[in-house]
């Protein structure tokens, strides 16, 4: 069976959709059957309020409307989570589909501004709804998911998904490169954060449990992501004259902004962009170096990130660091065998 075929992924999560909801007359549906569900820590009569739980015919629509959407917009995730466990795949699907709507902001809108910051705002107030009890979940299919697959997701690196993009609206250039790291380890490492939880709950392990060892980890990955997804996005920003690229390496260089909008010293912008393509790949190769810290369950959730972040390395490298090459704009060949590989090596 092709690993590119999403129609055969749908037919294995159709099972574990029908658990979504038990039978139709049933009042109060019971999740511990549902795949990453545990026992709530507070009585249901204390907590906020109960949610409207959804029919298996809505669950099955919002998740598929979830693989569809992370297929189109993160192909390397969708590949990823299809080589995953499949209890694990409804609760990731609906985490990475959550992520995309955050991340897609800035297409979705005319402003970069009040208009995004609203639209942030929204998602950040259908998790409150969804995991506090606070205000109404909306009749949204990405929401919908998230009710019906991954209630036992953490609402804070949710939140922190949408908070840490609210910082960024405007277009503003990092300064230096500690707030690129801080920017991956609170975008990127929270979402492998939470595909680790829900990796951990499908085998059965404690998901709560984490180790500092594996944290470190995955603000390595997220720090390596940060910096090589500013490299990849480098030549097309500069079309709509915006410069994202760590002040600080532009100064050392000799720099402004309009120098790379314009193309200006391309010897100076390769050296400068060489440097955060090699910071980068450094801190990929620290993740990798400690793999023996991460649970072999837990490190498919890297699998996509890793495989990005080598991709740039490489493709930057043959390019000799010109952010205008197409090299850097191209998908990763054989991606799907890479991931494979490292399926079954407990790789990433």
């Amino acid at each position: 069976m092709s690993l590119l075929s999403s129609s055969a992924s749908h037919r294995s999560l159709t099972p574990l959709v029908s658990l979504a909801r038990g039978a139709a007359s049933t009042p109060a549906p019971d999740f511990s059957r549902l795949p990453g569900a545990r026992a709530p820590k507070t009585p249901a009569a204390t907590t906020p309020r109960s949610l409207r739980i959804p029919t298996a015919k809505a669950a099955r629509t919002a998740l598929t409307h979830c693989v569809e959407l992370v297929k189109k917009h993160d192909k390397a995730s969708y590949l990823a989570t299809l080589l995953m466990p499949s209890t694990a795949q409804p609760h990731i699907f609906a985490l990475l589909a959550a992520n995309v709507e955050i991340a897609l902001t800035r297409d979705k809108v005319s402003s970069v501004s009040t208009t995004a910051m609203y639209r942030l705002k929204f998602w950040r107030d259908a998790f409150a709804a969804i995991y506090k009890g606070d205000g109404l979940v909306p009749q949204q299919p990405v929401a919908t998911a998230l009710v019906a697959f991954a209630r036992s997701s953490s609402v804070d690196l949710l939140d922190q998904l949408a908070s840490c993009r609210q910082r960024t609206i405007g277009d503003r250039p990092f300064q230096t490169m500690n707030e690129v790291y801080s920017y991956g380890r609170d975008s990127t490492g929270s979402l492998l954060r939470l595909q680790a939880h829900a990796l951990r709950r499908a085998a059965g392990m404690d998901a709560d449990a984490s180790t500092t060892a594996s944290d470190a980890v995955i603000d390595r990955l997220a720090e390596a992501h940060a910096a090589l997804t500013l490299v990849r996005s480098a030549g097309p920003f500069t079309l709509r004259r915006v410069v994202l690229l760590p002040a600080e390496l532009l100064v050392g260089e000799g720099l402004t902004p309009d120098n790379v909008v314009s193309g200006k010293n391309p010897e100076k912008l390769a050296a400068a962009v060489q440097r955060l393509t090699e910071m980068g790949a450094k801190r990929l190769q620290e993740a990798r170096d400690a793999r023996s810290s991460v649970p072999r369950a837990e490190r498919a959730a890297l699998w996509a990130t890793a495989a990005q972040c080598e991709h740039v390395v490489k493709v930057a490298r043959a390019a000799r660091y010109d952010i205008r090459s197409q090299l850097l704009q191209r998908p990763r060949p054989l991606l799907a065998w890479r991931l494979l590989g490292w399926r079954l090596t407990g790789g990433y």
